[in-house]
């Protein structure tokens, strides 16, 4: 169900603002990196199409919190053809990884739900941009800007946001950002419309599947530069797991390669060989799918009438990081009326980049007030000052984020 503006108090409103703000500071930093960091193709055996793993169609779950996908085309711009056919081919992936990994992890979700239209595929929205690119990405290119002014008129073609995780295919620029918008329960994940083009995305899902063997080179997404097929296709389409994933309160963990919040979505196809598959080659880390599954989007059990996020009392580091320390000490001070579901944290800085370092299920408890312990995913150093963020969800699916602003490491 959808609440009004005016029930939003203006305390409330702000918060979110700010929050919004702070995430999309995070993910500048870092997430566009992850998109156009591209890995050399690994040589392997044809496989042979009785062990590929084909992704079932799409289906109406019922739920009132669905994933809307929209196809943003500024006046410069043209429509890339087939892109209706070819978006239900990505969300057929996006679906059965998700769908998977949360059986994988003992969540209780039959998967995400998506906008569909009366064929039963994904609706994607078209809107026409009125003006061209550059006045959307300027000049130099911002992408704050570019976030700022798509949204803008998204939200005044298809109406403002509530309920919905929108992921954006953007003509714009090469682009591969999200955050979410926690309290109308609603996000933004924005990604390159290249990823229509016939070399990278097929018509069909069998021939998608396919496409993640396939070594042919073709040009990069957003470049000029040629690479293999099969990596143009499966980092394109696992970027779309990974952005929604922000969505859903995850955040960058570089502690297993194999994460789909780093850059193990750089392997999907071993998702959809049959050979490999069963080992996760590509997966949520069980603190990640934990978090997204109690959001709305995954929930299967939730309280629809609580809209209150947990209350973050303190979030404060214990004391000041050292170089050498292997471990950094947090107080936590936290409270939800109706129960704390998870937490996920994540330091950045201190000689590594975007690791999570800590996660506590709480659980339904209504109150936690605790010095915890969580240990770097290695010794600090001095050369990088260290910043912490957490995301906190409770057991009706609203979440709560802070940070602790970068700290410089004392070498005494």
């Amino acid at each position: 169900m959808e609440r009004s503006s005016a029930a939003i108090s203006h305390r409330h409103a702000l918060r979110g603002t700010l929050l919004f703000s702070l995430l999309l500071a995070l993910a500048f930093g870092f997430s566009g990196m992850v998109s156009r960091t591209v890995e050399a193709a690994d040589k392997e055996e044809e496989v042979p199409s009785d062990r590929l793993i084909i992704p079932p169609p799409l289906e109406d779950l019922g739920r009132d919190y669905k994933i809307r996908l929209i196809y943003f085309v500024p006046s410069d711009s043209k429509v890339k053809k087939g892109y209706r056919e070819k978006a239900d081919v990505l969300m057929r992936v996006v679906a059965d990884i998700y769908r998977r990994e949360m059986k994988a992890n003992n969540i209780n979700s039959r998967g995400l739900d998506f906008e569909l239209d009366d064929q039963g595929k994904v609706d994607i929205k078209l809107v026409k941009g009125r003006h061209p690119g550059v006045a959307y990405r300027g000049e130099p290119v911002s992408i704050e800007r570019m976030h700022q002014t798509q949204t803008q008129e998204i939200w005044e073609s298809s109406g403002f946001t509530r309920n919905r995780a929108v992921l954006v295919f953007t003509e714009v620029g090469s682009i591969a950002e999200a955050s979410p918008i926690p309290q109308v329960y609603s996000g933004f994940a924005f990604v390159s419309g290249d990823i229509f083009r016939e070399e990278i995305t097929a018509a069909t899902i069998e021939e998608q599947i396919k496409s993640f063997f396939d070594t042919k080179p073709v040009q990069k997404i957003g470049g000029t530069e040629e690479e293999p097929r099969n990596v143009a296709t499966q980092v394109s389409n696992g970027v779309l797991i990974h952005e929604l994933g922000h969505i859903f309160g995850m955040l960058h963990d570089s502690s297993n390669p194999s994460n789909i919040m780093y850059y193990g979505y750089h392997n999907l196809r071993k998702s959809f060989d049959k050979k490999t598959a069963e080992d996760r080659p590509v997966r949520f880390s069980l603190p990640h799918a934990r978090m997204a599954g109690a959001t709305r989007f995954l929930s299967e059990d939730f309280d629809e009438n609580d809209r209150e996020g947990p209350a973050i009392q303190q979030f404060a580091l214990a004391k000041p990081p050292k170089v050498g320390d292997e471990t950094v000490q947090i107080s936590l001070k936290l409270s939800d009326n109706k129960g704390l579901s998870s937490l996920v944290c994540m330091q950045r800085g201190g000689e590594w980049n975007d690791a999570m370092v800590g996660d506590i299920d709480f659980e339904g408890a209504t109150t936690f007030e605790k010095e915890v312990t969580f240990t770097c995913p290695k010794a600090l150093g001095k050369s990088q000052p260290v910043m912490y963020w957490i995301n906190v969800i409770d057991v009706n699916g609203n979440l709560s984020q802070q940070q602790i602003p970068f700290t410089r490491v004392l070498t005494e």
